[in-house]
């Protein structure tokens, strides 16, 4: 799931199935297994990172101490972010982390996919994927206002706003790990997509349903990041 779903409508066949387990070939100094470690807790992550490159898994950890920062007294510094990777951590589940940096107009900045492996025998995956180029071309004005109002990553650095799309995909992966109803939802519009289904009045009822509790969240984190960033806090 993308983080706006107007682009996510406009793209429906490109965004949905770039980001795979068969997307392109990776480097040959991918690391095998990488587990993060959580610079600013001492722990493993839950996401394993071996679909990573050794470049992208430095961009993966920067992320990933923005999410997990405590502050002295040893509280999280984002805690809707912290809540959602903790959560996403301690599920149980396979989750896969995926990085890419494509600055094509009509690419997703961000995924979140079910991978269901023909194979009955095997788990089914939840990948989390960010398209890094696409983030940084983002712009913060009026013309991506939700109709909310909410803008996303305004005022926020580079890495905060990695952080920020990193928080409405993990947002979709607690969604999709509580809510068998979401699930449902989340199932049907990939198979439209998989289809390549002319249907885009019944893909955007699903893209709306689906987006709404990932973008709520995203508001939260946003306010999180942005309070981080100002003087004196």
């Amino acid at each position: 799931m993308g983080t706006r779903h107007g682009v996510w409508l406009a793209a429906t066949f490109f965004a949905i199935m770039s980001i795979s387990s068969n997307t392109g070939a990776q480097e040959a100094d991918r690391p095998n297994g990488t587990r993060v470690k959580a610079l600013s807790s001492g722990k493993m992550t839950g996401i394993p990172t071996d679909r990573l490159t050794k470049s992208q898994l430095k961009a993966w950890e920067s992320i990933l101490e923005i999410v997990l920062a405590k502050n002295r007294e040893g509280h999280p510094v984002h805690p809707a972010l912290y809540e959602r990777q903790r959560q996403v951590d301690t599920s149980g589940h396979e989750i896969q982390a995926e990085l890419s940096t494509p600055r094509a107009t009509m690419r997703a900045v961000g995924l979140c996919r079910l991978e269901v492996p023909p194979e009955s025998t095997r788990k089914t995956v939840i990948l989390v994927g960010l398209n890094l180029g696409m983030i940084d071309r983002a712009l913060a004005s009026g013309r991506s206002r939700r109709a909310d109002g909410f803008i996303p990553i305004a005022g926020l650095s580079k890495k905060e706003r990695y952080a920020e799309a990193l928080g409405h995909e993990l947002a979709h992966v607690v969604q999709l790990l509580t809510g068998p109803d979401y699930r449902s939802l989340c199932q049907e519009r990939q198979a439209l997509a998989d289809r390549r289904s002319q249907d885009v009045q019944c893909i955007g009822r699903l893209t709306s349903s689906i987006e709404k509790p990932a973008e709520a969240a995203e508001i939260e984190i946003w306010r999180e990041l942005a309070a981080s960033l100002e003087p004196n806090m």
